[in-house]
């Protein structure tokens, strides 16, 4: 067995048999039917612990009280939290170690460039994972969908061999490569997930789209009881031929590699903040009156606390009106800023989501990649003090190969910073023709 497959058991057995997963489930069946009062108290109960544990465990935090005055002992309700500082990227790209409470090596460590090409390394506690699978499990079961549910995952993955998907028995899943939705594996993939007889479907809306493409080309259908999106903004468009190959609800979620804020659609519509996973402030972004930022308070990674961070995410007005499902968790409006621009390979195919080529480089301050032709891409780094151009060059060439496909042209421009969009925002993967009179250079 493949380590990133052992890895991928290991993990899930983790978070479905660890002996706290009751204790999750327990208390997530409670916040589920609380009253907004309910749920306030809940909030203010583990914010009111973590900032003591951030207080005194935490380098960050601990130098930040000291520095300021702030007695951490003051930091008593959810209104009291908007005395500490906001945070962004740019805290965790400097060094996110300072946050830690605990051993690196007793937490998982994550690493991503996300759609703003800052590279991030964060922490997680066993504990903070149960949660967060115990609150996934349970939005499955506003769909009626069984416990230990087949999955079909259509998410990133690449297996450095000739198959296209993989069985994880201890997962219950079976992975679909997201680099070879094209015609020359459709069949193989369309038999593979016929035979598999899924529960569920996840994935990029970008790759469920293509599959679904394929699925409609060949007249064939799979139905599921739920369909779960995540990652990037679904389109109409998307959302029509998705619900058309799966005959069923989908049900998008919202996180990001920080953890910070968690949300996702109940079997009525609704699109709502997890209150009981992190608090949820909107903050009105200026010069764009209906649009509003993400920023969230995680409850439950003690090891790793952050308060008030930045997502980047924005978000439209709230529906006015409440969720026919009656739970109390707010609702969300319609979330923006998830979007990349889709690739494509030497021979053609399709590559969504193209930034998870970089979501391993490490010691950078920023990084994007640049499709200038089909199978020509340009990597721009922006070293961080510990770089090494070697590592980092071989690195993302092996992700390429892994990712992409052999035979494919990449150079690496170093930087001292990457140009942003005229909305002054970095974006880690974008399609930039290269001219005509420019050489092509190959190198890596």
């Amino acid at each position: 067995m493949p380590p990133s497959q052992r890895l991928l058991n290991t993990q899930y057995r983790i978070r479905r048999a660890h002996p706290m997963t009751p204790v999750a489930e327990r208390m997530l069946r409670r916040t589920a039917s609380a009253t907004p009062g309910e749920l306030a108290e809940f909030q203010e109960r583990h914010l009111k612990s973590l900032i003591r544990v951030a207080a005194a465990r935490s380098r960050f935090y601990r130098h930040w009280f000291a520095d300021t005055g702030v007695d951490p002992c003051t930091v008593r309700g959810l209104d009291d939290l908007a005395r500490l500082p906001f945070l962004d990227r740019s805290h965790l790209v400097a060094d996110a170690d300072r946050f830690r409470t605990r051993p690196a090596s007793t937490m998982w460590s994550a690493h991503s460039s996300g759609t703003s090409g800052r590279v991030v390394t964060v922490y997680r506690t066993q504990w903070s994972a149960v949660v967060e699978h115990a609150m996934l499990e349970r939005q499955r079961r506003w769909f009626a969908v069984p416990n230990r549910a087949r999955s079909v995952v259509v998410r990133g993955h690449a297996f450095g061999t000739d198959s296209v998907t993989r069985l994880v028995p201890g997962a219950n899943q079976l992975l679909v490569s997201s680099f070879h939705l094209d015609d020359r594996h459709a069949e193989q993939i369309c038999d593979a997930i016929e035979h598999f007889s899924p529960d569920v479907v996840e994935g990029w809306p970008s790759s469920l789209a293509l599959l679904a493409q394929l699925m409609r080309d060949r007249g064939r259908t799979v139905q599921v009881r739920m369909v779960v999106t995540s990652s990037e903004v679904t389109t109409a468009a998307q959302r029509a031929l998705i619900s058309e190959s799966f005959a069923a609800p989908i049900a998008d979620q919202y996180g990001q590699t920080e953890r910070a804020a968690m949300a996702g659609v109940c079997e009525a519509g609704g699109y709502h903040v997890f209150s009981d996973y992190a608090i949820v402030e909107l903050h009105a972004i200026p010069g764009l009156p209906d649009r509003f930022e993400i920023v969230g308070t995680p409850l439950h990674n003690r090891g790793f606390p952050i308060f008030r961070y930045r997502t980047g995410d924005e978000v439209g007005p709230a529906p006015s009106s409440g969720c026919p499902c009656g739970r109390a968790f707010p609702l969300l409006g319609m979330i923006d800023g998830r979007r990349e621009d889709a690739f494509t390979a030497s021979d053609g195919r399709t590559l969504p989501v193209p930034s998870i080529v970089l979501d391993n480089l490490r010691d950078l301050r920023e990084v994007q990649i640049v499709q200038r032709g089909p199978g020509r891409f340009e990597i721009r780094l922006v070293p961080d003090t510990l770089y090494d151009a070697d590592v980092v060059r071989t690195q993302a060439r092996r992700n390429i190969d892994r990712y992409f496909g052999a035979g494919q042209q990449v150079r690496f421009v170093v930087m001292n910073r990457i140009p942003r969009t005229s909305a002054g925002k970095l974006r880690s993967a974008i399609v930039e023709p290269e001219p005509a009179t420019v050489a092509r250079v190959s190198g890596g």
